[in-house]
């Protein structure tokens, strides 16, 4: 008998050299004759152990699984990663105008949500993280004036208040208004990261946080959570009317 279990991890998650969040969908390829095989609790737990290790890249990451699992398993072991943002985006076709935060310069932010991190491009001469941006604002005509752009993260996460469990999602901000710092915004959005909140209670704090700090015209944010047990849950936030679209990722 030849073959092989095929596992798929969609969300696992680590740091790179900077402590900037990576997550990348996992394919792993068990041999059907290996003398030994995973045991589903052990595994997330074990891809649970990756999140604060840091990689120089995503093939880092898959030797040092194919190599755990190889000796674990005494077979062989395939591992491929494919980041997120890459695997997400050929799921939403239609979302080709949207902007990933993603390749921004943004470390691990500690100590939970904070909004004071939002700017504005125009406030964002000031202290710290905020007085960066990126090339395309800077080469941005009249960038600190009213514009409409979709903003978008792989890298929202928070914690679950009732067992503590790390839940992930895709979270895209909508928005008229002052250009907003992309920089800023996505080391906001990183500091849900040890925060616990429910799912709709992220997406409502985004809403209300970006519409205090950068005082959008129009604001619509939405999140697309990983499914768990069977069931996802996507909250949407906006400041008016707007038709409810349900377009599933491969994260779900």
């Amino acid at each position: 008998m030849r073959g092989y279990d095929l596992w798929n991890d969609y969300e696992v998650a680590w740091l790179d050299m900077h402590e900037r969040p990576q997550i990348a969908v996992l394919e792993i390829v068990i041999p059907c004759d290996s003398p030994f095989t995973l045991e589903m609790s052990d595994a997330r737990r074990y891809v649970s152990t990756l999140r604060d290790l840091r990689f120089e890249s995503a093939q880092a990451l898959e030797a040092h699984v194919a190599g755990a699992l190889t000796h674990c398993l005494k077979s062989y072991v395939l591992v491929r990663a494919t980041p997120v943002r890459q695997a997400v985006r050929a799921t939403c076709g239609d979302e080709s105008d949207t902007v990933s935060l993603d390749t921004e310069p943004v470390g691990v932010v500690r100590g939970g949500v904070q909004a004071s991190l939002l700017r504005t491009v125009h406030d964002a001469g000031g202290a710290g993280i905020a007085g960066n941006r990126s090339k395309a604002e800077d080469a941005a005509p009249g960038s600190a004036t009213l514009s409409h752009e979709c903003l978008s993260s792989d890298l929202l996460s928070s914690r679950c208040p009732l067992t503590g469990g790390i839940d992930l999602g895709t979270v895209w901000i909508d928005y008229t208004g002052p250009r907003i710092c992309r920089q800023t915004l996505l080391a906001y959005l990183l500091s849900f990261r040890d925060s616990e909140m429910f799912h709709e209670q992220c997406v409502e704090t985004v809403f209300l946080d970006v519409l205090a700090q950068c005082a959008p015209t129009r604001l619509t944010v939405g999140a697309r959570f990983t499914r768990r047990h069977g069931l996802d849950i996507n909250p949407v936030r906006s400041t008016h009317a707007i038709s409810i679209r349900n377009v599933r990722t491969v994260r779900q």
